[in-house]
């Protein structure tokens, strides 16, 4: 019903020609005078924007990207992602081309597959986990959105328990600090590694999947089943619902716990609250998702660990996707992207 009412409301609204003040733009926006409990009671921002591509939004007018690319003289149409991996930094988005100093080296793109879905989906060409090329990608049907709105790495439903294992049966935490916890940055196990077409490849260490995590012992010493509690970072969701509010750039940092009974989390022990947990483990952080045709079966959604890990760069106009590792405060650069020839930097016109 609000759909059909902002559509009715845009094509009702006057086409107005005056002039804009410098650096403003016209556009449509969606008003609320009341939100539903979920998933909207987890979430500390006032508003999303949704940077998907024109076929999400209900009209070209309430696309706040193409509005900007239509009435501003962009030095370039293509917007450029950070996410800050700790409080000690900020996360940024910049309009109109990228920041060259939050990036390590130069850019690799890949193109947009299936445009007309409106999500900045990209295809995967092999799946790696260490050294083993895994069949579930080897037929060609994989692909992966690229999605800030993602707390986790969601991971095809038919995949997700194969890797998982995987994963965890390969994971060395690392030792505990004097106060028992544990710094899951520094955790060892495979690597897993995404081949992409034109010649780049992302790779996900331990450190960008592995998340602190409770886990429970008997007075043995040994773990109890399902006593664990998942803590997921600042941006978790209960899941990814692709749309004009989450492809790619829905620009809102949510700090809230773990829904109960969301994907991300596991059977939780009753530990009281938050405050109190001393995280002890890692465990990999990988949701479970099940997506039907066209975009599915097979699609991953690249949330928070690859979006830390790499800067990424939304090229509007020839629809691809940039990716270079991040230039966090505090990182030592372990692995590059394969190199392409380097383009001329331009400074984004505006950086928020």
């Amino acid at each position: 019903a609000a759909a059909a009412a902002a559509a009715a409301a845009a094509a009702a609204a006057p086409n107005t020609t005056d002039t804009l003040p410098l650096h403003c733009m016209e556009m449509r926006i969606i008003t609320a005078s009341e939100m539903s409990h979920e998933p909207f009671h987890a979430f500390s921002f006032d508003g999303i924007v949704g940077l998907g591509l024109d076929s999400l939004a209900i009209s070209p007018e309430f696309s706040m990207f193409s509005m900007l690319s239509a009435q501003q003289h962009l030095q370039e149409a293509s917007f450029g992602v950070f996410l800050a991996e700790s409080d000690d930094e900020v996360s940024e988005i910049s309009f109109g081309g990228h920041s060259p100093a939050r990036v390590r080296g130069s850019l690799s793109w890949t193109p947009v597959v299936m445009p007309e879905e409106g999500h900045w989906m990209i295809q995967i060409k092999h799946l790696r986990i260490g050294d083993r090329v895994v069949d579930f990608c080897e037929d060609g049907t994989c692909r992966a959105v690229v999605d800030t709105g993602t707390s986790l790495l969601a991971v095809p439903v038919d995949f997700a328990d194969e890797l998982r294992a995987d994963l965890e049966d390969n994971l060395k935490n690392p030792p505990l600090s004097a106060e028992g916890r544990v710094d899951c940055r520094k955790a060892e196990g495979l690597p897993v590694h995404f081949e992409l077409y034109g010649g780049m490849t992302i790779t996900l260490l331990p450190g960008d999947y592995a998340r602190p995590t409770l886990l429970l012992e008997d007075e043995e010493g040994e773990e109890l089943a399902g006593a664990e509690l998942a803590v997921t970072g600042a941006n978790a969701t209960d899941a990814p619902a692709l749309g004009a509010n989450s492809s790619a750039g829905a620009v809102a940092v949510a700090d809230a716990a773990v829904p109960e009974g969301s994907a991300e989390s596991s059977e939780r022990a009753d530990v009281g609250s938050m405050d109190d947990i001393i995280l002890n483990a890692c465990r990999p952080t990988i949701m479970p998702i099940a997506l039907p045709e066209p975009i599915g079966p097979k699609l991953f959604i690249w949330g928070e660990p690859v979006l830390t890990k790499y800067y990424t760069v939304y090229h509007w106009g020839n629809k691809s996707v940039g990716f270079g590792i991040a230039a966090h405060a505090n990182d030592e650069v372990t692995e590059q992207v394969p190199a392409q020839p380097a383009k001329p930097k331009r400074r984004p016109l505006l950086s928020v």
